[in-house]
């Protein structure tokens, strides 16, 4: 009997061993939790609308790349970037449409206002860092080491 009453207090030892480590399991889960409640909403970008981008602006030239080379439009052939109040935009070269899409403006602290391109043919995957100064357009290939910056000029 004396043998019995040993096991019988070694198991409610590691049964209150058990119990403290759920305990305390169930409180590293529940603060993770909240952290990530309290964190995850932080890492979403705003969605930015800018009225600035809406109207018509012309390609004249873009320029980078690893040995920066500078490209022009081909036999004075005409690119228009157009973006519409409904957040989308289309492409026409030469008069004839090329692409459309739907495009998104989010904020970044390092950068400034990146537009987005939803679009299979048209701006980089993870968008272009755009300013526009003097009625130009700037967009430049964001996060990209070796990108392009290309240069638009306001037609209307």
């Amino acid at each position: 009997m004396t043998g019995a009453v040993v096991n019988k207090g070694k198991c409610k030892y590691f049964y209150q061993l058990a119990l403290a480590v759920k305990h305390s399991l169930m409180r590293s889960i529940f603060v993770l939790i909240i952290l990530l409640f309290i964190t995850i909403p932080g890492c979403k970008k705003d969605v930015i609308q800018d009225n600035h981008l809406t109207g018509q602006w012309q390609w004249e030239y873009s320029e980078g790349g690893y040995s920066f080379h500078k490209i022009t439009p081909a036999n004075n052939s005409l690119r228009l970037l157009n973006f519409y109040p409904n957040s989308t935009f289309s492409v026409t070269e030469s008069g004839n449409a090329s692409f459309n899409g739907t495009f998104t403006v989010t904020g970044d602290t390092t950068s400034g206002k990146i537009i987005h391109f939803i679009s299979d043919y048209f701006g980089d995957p993870n968008g272009e860092v755009y300013n526009i100064r003097n009625n130009q357009l700037i967009l430049t290939d964001y996060m990209i080491a070796d990108g392009f910056r290309h240069y638009y000029k306001r037609v209307k």
